[in-house]
């Protein structure tokens, strides 16, 4: 059994009994990464930190060996679980205690009682250049794992703004209610679809199953990022669709008709990785313009919005007059993740449906690519 001691300054920031205190102390950095860990995002989420750069921890080295007189004294800011009663109570003015714990032998990762939220390259980079390197430490004690995650978010995106994926991906383990009031007070947010872009992720009978682009470890090579599914979806919602309005399970049942006709269908333009339909151009404009097809189709008492046969059936029937090639050639446009160039996406799908009723080549007078060579293909 290892055991820590470290003279240390208790307080609460703010009243109450709620508030978690706070704990201030000095120690070296070699130290604090032998009790504390840096979870790290994993393909499930559970983790609370970005994977570590490299270049950012040999820049803190790099710091340190430049000049003696170079010092950090931004606080590493963890969270420490202690046994209840291993501390005096702690009041919301500054007192001097002694902060003590032990830690056995071995002590797994997922088992240590530190937790870094803000600090990990520094903790890493002071090591690297000398393991006595000593270190302040705000330590938040005993936090509930919300908690925990709120400072994460609000730390981090004050210091190095976090990427909404990484925020969505880390909040499906918590409460949407809970954690998005707290995100709101610090003027930040959730995203209306998070927990659907999660669900699209993880359900059997997505097409979009395990092919959304998280920022984890085993995720970060997907073809399909969550802005593009978020983006469809609210395009759905914000279309008032009768059928669909206030329900999520309706909602799922025609994005997932539509995709997986498409997925069925272009099976060959699915799997190719250099093609355009699973990126966020492709999948919102395609999304788009299906769903404004579909949408007219059931004004016309053509498609019952509520039965995904039926949704499967007239999506069929729509991608019958648009080509699979065109996802395969170059948009000359270069980048059309914009509202103009999403425009532009837009029209030459219906100039595509326009060209195959009208008998000419699917490709005549295109503004997102070149006229392509004539292949039996393309005709």
């Amino acid at each position: 059994m290892l055991n820590y001691s470290y003279p240390c300054v208790t307080a609460r920031q703010r009243n109450g009994e709620q508030v978690t205190p706070f704990c201030i102390f000095f120690a070296p950095a070699s130290e604090i990464l032998e009790w504390s860990a840096v979870d790290r995002i994993t393909d499930q989420g559970k983790g609370f930190q970005r994977i570590a750069n490299p270049s950012r921890v040999r820049g803190v080295k790099r710091f340190f060996s430049q000049d003696p007189n170079n010092t950090i004294p931004t606080a590493i800011t963890l969270t420490i679980k202690l046994p209840e009663g291993s501390l005096p109570q702690v009041g919301n003015q500054p007192s001097a205690q002694k902060l003590s714990f032990e830690v056995p032998d071995g002590v797994q990762e997922v088992n240590k009682p530190g937790l870094v939220i803000d600090g990990q390259h520094r903790l890493e980079g002071a090591k690297a250049f000398d393991p006595s390197t000593i270190l302040s430490v705000v330590a938040l004690i005993n936090p509930t794992d919300l908690e925990t995650a709120f400072q994460f978010l609000v730390i981090n995106n004050k210091s190095a703004r976090v990427p909404q994926d990484h925020i969505h991906k880390l909040a499906l383990n918590y409460s949407q209610e809970g954690l998005e009031r707290r995100l709101r007070s610090a003027r930040l947010s959730l995203k209306k679809n998070f927990a659907l872009v999660g669900q699209i992720d993880e359900e059997d009978g997505s097409p979009f199953k395990a092919l959304i682009r998280w920022p984890t470890p085993d995720a970060n090579e997907r073809p399909v990022v969550p802005a593009a599914i978020d983006v469809a979806l609210r395009y759905i919602q914000d279309q008032q669709l009768q059928p669909l309005i206030d329900d999520n399970d309706a909602l799922l049942e025609f994005f997932y008709a539509i995709w997986t006709t498409i997925k069925s269908k272009w099976a060959d333009v699915w799997a190719n990785t250099a093609a355009n339909l699973l990126t966020k151009v492709g999948v919102v404009c395609l999304t788009q313009y299906l769903t404004d097809s579909l949408a007219k189709a059931y004004e016309w008492g053509e498609v019952d919005l509520s039965d995904p046969t039926q949704i499967e059936k007239k999506t069929k029937s729509l991608l019958a007059n648009q080509e699979r090639a065109f996802w395969i050639h170059d948009w000359k446009e270069g980048s059309l993740d914009t509202v103009a160039g999403r425009h532009l996406v837009i029209d030459d799908l219906t100039r595509i449906a326009r060209n195959r009723r009208g008998g000419l080549p699917w490709y005549e007078e295109l503004a997102t690519i070149n006229r392509p060579e004539t292949t039996q293909e393309d005709e």
